[in-house]
């Protein structure tokens, strides 16, 4: 069967049997935001009758007071409850089996996740595994979850990842050391409480670190590949849908809310109106990239985390800049946009080409005003290490599949020689 597309210049409509003509746009049933909206959680267990609950934390929240806050709401309601404080940094599948195997002898009907985003990874590949009996190992990858999990309430610390609202979960898979990602539209949670009193207590590096991973979801999105150049799956669906208007809509506002309020939460740490900006750009990215997608920045990343340790932060502000100094030639109305949102004076009067380098040249400046190392060889990289992390790079093919201009081996080389 053909597929029809209009021509928007000249509105006749035209045949066209490869072009895709339809994106879809995925999301949980719930977003409360603002500061107090821990208040919220209280609603959604009563109204819908809840009674028992098991909240996924970690050690450090639960010795800064941010857990009593939420046990506070809790008591207020007819639910019992349980805590699970044994969260960390890097959530393995290890840790996911035995958050089940707790959820199978509490057998609760709602979880609640409080941190950052591997507390949310953690607590939503626990639900399905728990849900559907399944060993998280058989999750990884896309469309692996059977169906729907139990409900999930995601309540964030951090503005960073958006896993309040995105369809993954990133793992340490037990069985081979390797990171991997479960993806699936089950995956998100049901209701995300975003309350940025809970993020006044973040330090600053992290405060840093997460933001600009919440500005890389925002400016792939708005880069990848469009939805119309992808080809769909009528069995699985697509993992990420491409660029389409409305991720640009919230691609857009985040980028100008963390040019507006990154620093601002660096240097007034309890300036709630910089912690509310951060955090709804952070939420906001999350919706754009997991529809529309990540990409080179985000391949390149992950073996340079990896390898020397540092934050998904601090790898995606490294490679960030020659990865859309590499797009320019595919997308450099886009990158010029860019310019405009990162508050680059009169960007709109220049030609789109100066204006993008322009845009380009900013988020450096911003990276560097905001203490986030510049170059791969702050972290512990040397001229040896290209190669290998080129050859791990290439090899996810996923995202370098959304890239809106072909990266090959060279390429990927040149774009990591250029961040050393």
């Amino acid at each position: 069967m053909v597929a029809a597309r209009w021509d928007e210049s000249k509105d006749i409509k035209l045949i066209d049997a490869a072009e895709r003509t339809d994106w879809s746009f995925y999301s949980g049933s719930q977003l409360t935001f603002g500061p107090g909206a821990i208040r919220a959680l209280q609603s959604v267990i009563t109204r819908r009758k809840f009674k028992r609950v098991l909240v996924v934390t970690d050690t450090v929240l639960s010795e800064v007071g941010i857990v009593d806050k939420a046990e506070n709401v809790l008591s207020k309601t007819s639910a019992d409850w349980m805590l699970f404080t044994e969260g960390e940094p890097e959530p393995s599948t290890s840790s996911v089996t035995r958050l089940a195997e707790l959820a199978r002898s509490y057998q609760p009907d709602l979880f609640v996740a409080i941190g950052g985003g591997s507390n949310m990874d953690l607590a939503k590949a626990a639900a399905a595994a728990f849900g559907h009996n399944m060993d998280p190992e058989q999750m990884l990858g896309f469309d692996q979850v059977p169906g729907p999990t139990p409900t999930l309430v995601c309540l964030p610390t951090t503005a960073g990842t958006g896993s309040e609202v995105t369809h993954s979960a990133v793992l340490k898979s037990a069985a081979t050391g390797q990171k991997g990602a479960i993806l699936s539209q089950y995956l998100r949670p049901d209701i995300a409480i975003v309350d940025p009193n809970l993020m006044l207590s973040c330090p600053s590096k992290v405060t840093a670190e997460c933001g600009f991973d919440a500005l890389t979801h925002a400016i792939e999105a708005l880069l990848v590949n469009r939805w119309s150049n992808l080809t769909e799956d009528q069995e699985h669906g697509l993992p990420y849908e491409g660029n389409h208007p409305l991720g640009d809509l919230y691609a857009e506002k985040a980028i100008s809310l963390i040019a507006t309020n990154l620093r601002r939460a660096l240097e007034a740490s309890e300036s709630i109106k910089a912690r509310s900006g951060m955090a709804l750009a952070a939420t906001l990215a999350g919706m754009a990239f997991s529809s529309c997608g990540v990409s080179l920045a985000h391949a390149l990343e992950y073996p340079i985390g990896a390898k020397y340790g540092c934050s998904h932060g601090i790898g995606n502000a490294i490679v960030l800049p020659e990865v859309m100094r590499f797009w320019m030639p595919e997308r450099e109305t886009q990158l010029a946009r860019i310019a405009e949102l990162l508050g680059v004076s009169k960007a709109n009067t220049m030609q789109p080409r100066e204006a993008a380098e322009a845009g380009i040249r900013m988020l450096e400046k911003l990276r560097t005003a905001v203490f986030l190392p510049s170059k791969l060889s702050e972290v512990g990289a040397t001229g040896t290490d290209i190669q290998g992390l080129a050859e791990k790079a290439l090899t996810a093919q996923r995202l370098l599949d959304l890239s809106p201009r072909k990266a090959t081996a060279d390429d990927i080389t040149a774009m990591l020689k250029a961040s050393l």
